[in-house]
């Protein structure tokens, strides 16, 4: 299955829109092509006349639409021959206004779906209508669109709606399992508003790589990882402190040492750097590694966050990327052999080595960020990548179980002692818990990549910063919610930053820090041939730290932008309403 195809209406339910997602590789996004109607009156179908291999056949849309002469079934088709590609219009479909189909039974869809399938049925059968597949209804009910399998074969797909958002899932089928998973998300569309800071976050340096190519910043990085460690370009820069030092984690790391491909690495903090008032950073020189069990240091296998107990430092990664057809596979729970971690730039052949611990999750906790509090570790994480509501896991760190499993006493068991998932509130309010994963229940419903949670005492509140999603109304932005208890409830979320309008800038050359052209712009780097003559973009934010100033709260968090590919670090002041907001959350 090499392209999905869909219709989709636009969330004023006026105007249908062609969708497609290459299926070659898992971290291919949906891609919203040419508007087909802009008089829909209700959700559209989608299916393919016969074709060969060479010569697919025509793509044939019918959606209800308002005329001058009443309601109509449109039919519009897109030929492959067709130079162009364009959708036009036939003239009206052979179907009468109230019939589906494939059947006289009505042109069925419950108010507010965004599409239709062609045939109806329901999560279990899914089954395959000629070389369509069908869809099946969404968690509210709503029913959805059906996808289209150019070969006739490999694993169910399906776009559902939920709520106004829209999810692609898969049936993922492996060693004679099958399970439904989300596997991308096609549109974001929540319902619980959100506000937008009057002062965007502003840029403080370049993080990591030898120079800052943003024309009006000082040339210099607070790393120049490049000479100092080897270190080209990286990103995230994940904060996490251990035994009275403060440290950041890189994920794919582009080296000096080319054979060094995109193995992560790690870096110290130190109290001054090259720039007035800003911290130095120094990257260790080898990549980090991982022993003692399966475990894969390619793109996408990074290290999510970590954290200090008992004079030990364990450390999440993701591994196995693009197993199951999934962008991250899996999540690690590693230790630190040497938890005195002696970071040195030098230091060109001796890797910080981490021993596996157990495989964490392969299904709701692949992307996590962690906080001690309380004699508790929680855990927030997210599945499918930037496709994934967030949720919660709870470790008990006075459980003698669980801490003879992470010091490798005991094996990691499922369910492992000590560790339960948040599973939703009782009547009474309080929080249930479960020892299963799979009972674990979305604590934010999102499409959630990289994700930063920790608790700020100077807001009193545990905050959460995460990236806009597809087609989100909130813009291209970092995003910040907060909470007083690790479910929740969280608030609606406020927008920090939007980077398409200020980090690229494009009415401001000086100001610019993340590639605004593919050519004859100043600001970007070459780090590898998918990326260098690409526009960048920012995901990632990480909370770095927070301080008060008078009646405001500054924060600082780190950002990566792609091209160039490199770390950034960000500060945003929230003015005194937007700290008694963000206080008194939940």
């Amino acid at each position: 299955m090499r392209r999905l195809e869909a219709v989709v209406l636009s969330p004023d339910g006026a105007r249908l829109f062609h969708y497609h997602r290459d299926q070659t590789r898992p971290d291919r996004p949906w891609v919203r092509g040419e508007l087909i109607s802009d008089a829909a009156a209700g959700p559209g179908t989608i299916r393919q006349a016969r074709g060969t291999l060479r010569q697919p056949g025509d793509l044939l849309v019918d959606v209800p639409e308002n005329t001058a002469d009443g309601p109509r079934i449109a039919r519009y088709v897109r030929s492959f021959d067709d130079p162009g590609r364009r959708w036009r219009r036939l003239g009206d479909a052979a179907v009468p206004v109230g019939a589906q189909p494939d059947s006289a039974d009505g042109w069925t869809g419950p108010p507010g779906a965004v599409a239709v399938a062609i045939a109806r049925t329901t999560l279990a059968g899914l089954p395959a209508i000629g070389n369509v597949l069908s869809a099946l209804p969404g968690g509210d009910g709503a029913l959805a669109l059906p996808t289209f399998d150019p070969g006739g074969e490999g694993w169910l797909q399906a776009l559902v709606q939920e709520g106004a958002s829209v999810y692609q899932w898969h049936r993922q089928e492996w060693g004679g399992r099958q399970r439904w998973v989300r596997a991308s998300c096609l549109r974001f569309h929540p319902d619980d508003g959100f506000e937008v800071e009057d002062r965007p976050s502003i840029k403080l340096a370049q993080v990591t790589g030898e120079r800052d190519s943003q024309p009006s910043a000082p040339d210099v990085t607070l790393s120049a990882s490049e000479s100092r460690s080897g270190v080209r370009g990286t990103d995230l820069g994940v904060r996490f402190d251990h035994a009275g030092r403060s440290f950041l984690l890189f994920g794919d790391t582009h080296w000096t040492a080319r054979t060094r491909a995109t193995r992560d690495a790690m870096g110290e903090l130190t109290p001054a750097g090259p720039r007035g008032g800003l911290p130095g950073v120094t990257l260790h020189g080898t990549p980090l590694r991982i022993v003692g069990g399966a475990a894969t240091s390619r793109e996408y296998d990074v290290p999510l966050d970590a954290f200090s107990l008992d004079g030990e430092l364990y450390c999440f990664f993701s591994s196995h990327h693009f197993q199951r057809h999934q962008v991250m596979g899996r999540s690690l729970l590693t230790r630190a052999l040497d938890p005195d971690l002696p970071i040195s730039g030098a230091a060109r052949r001796r890797p910080i080595s981490f021993a596996k611990v157990a495989t964490f999750s392969d299904r709701f906790f692949v992307n996590v960020s962690v906080q001690v509090r309380g004699g508790r570790l929680y855990v927030w994480g997210s599945g499918s990548y930037r496709a994934d509501d967030l949720r919660l896991a709870e470790f008990d760190l006075t459980s003698p179980a669980l801490l003879g499993a992470l010091a490798g006493e005991s094996p990691w068991t499922r369910p492992q002692v000590g560790v339960r998932y948040w599973s939703g509130l009782r009547s009474d309010g309080t929080p249930r818990w479960s020892p299963h994963e799979s009972d674990a229940a979305a604590v934010v419903l999102g499409a959630f990549g990289e994700v930063s949670v920790r608790w700020v005492d100077e807001l009193d509140a545990y905050v959460l910063l995460a990236m806009d999603g597809p087609e989100d109304p909130v813009g291209k932005g970092v995003t910040l919610r907060s909470a007083r208890q690790p479910w929740g409830p969280w608030s609606p979320r406020r927008r920090l930053f939007d980077w398409e309008l200020s980090g690229k800038s494009y009415h401001d050359e000086a100001s610019r820090f993340i590639r605004a052209h593919h050519r004859d712009d100043p600001v970007g780097d070459a780090m590898f041939g998918a990326q260098k003559t690409m526009t960048g973009a920012a995901y990632a934010p990480y909370l770095f730290d927070a301080r008060r100033e008078g009646s405001a709260i500054v924060l600082r968090y780190t950002l990566s932008t792609w091209n160039p590919y490199q770390v950034v670090l960000m500060e945003h002041r929230l003015s005194a309403d937007a700290v008694r907001a963000i206080s008194g959350a939940g």
